[in-house]
């Protein structure tokens, strides 16, 4: 990557780290039934519009530590961290599994404009989905609470796709 690459990456990284320590953290303080069960999390977004070129050994680092940033903010004790550098490990296999029968090019980026609205929904759900697992795996930290696990897994994962998926068609690069 070169120098002005890494510095839109970096960019973009502090902006939706801003937004979601500075507006989504809010969001979850109201009284409704839905907001008790989920959260919305942005900054997974973070390691899903790394490009392909990197490592694995570099996402899984660079997980865990926006994931620690994360729980600085949020008083977690590695949740996030752990959450995150679970889905950074998952994102090589998801990528491999996920290849296209030309392969990657070197200088793609995973967006709509490069993979593809299907390739892009099946890899940023996928995604998300094993974060929000892990992240309330974590939370909780024992299997007694499977039922109440799922049930916050499933509304933190709608409602954290509905703020991605809007972040990819609202912010698209097209590189």
């Amino acid at each position: 990557m070169n120098s002005r690459d890494s510095l839109f990456h970096i960019i973009r990284a502090v902006i939706i780290l801003l937004i979601q320590i500075l507006v989504l953290k809010r969001i979850g303080l109201s009284s409704l039934w839905w907001w008790q069960h989920g959260q919305i999390f942005l900054y997974p977004i973070i390691i899903l519009l790394l490009p392909f070129r990197m490592t694995r050994h570099y996402v899984i680092i660079l997980g865990f530590v926006v994931g620690l940033l994360i729980d600085m903010f949020y008083d977690t004790a590695g949740v996030h961290a752990f959450a995150l550098t679970g889905m950074a490990y998952a994102r090589g296999i998801l990528m491999t599994w996920l290849e296209p029968r030309g392969g990657y090019q070197i200088t793609m980026s995973p967006t709509n404009h490069t993979m593809g609205i299907n390739w892009l929904m099946i890899y940023t759900s996928i995604s998300v989905f094993i974060f929000c697992f892990l992240y309330f795996i974590g939370e909780v930290f024992t299997f007694v609470y499977l039922g109440q696990i799922l049930l916050k897994t499933l509304i933190t994962f709608f409602m954290s796709m509905i703020v991605i998926m809007g972040f990819h068609f609202l912010f698209n690069p097209k590189k």
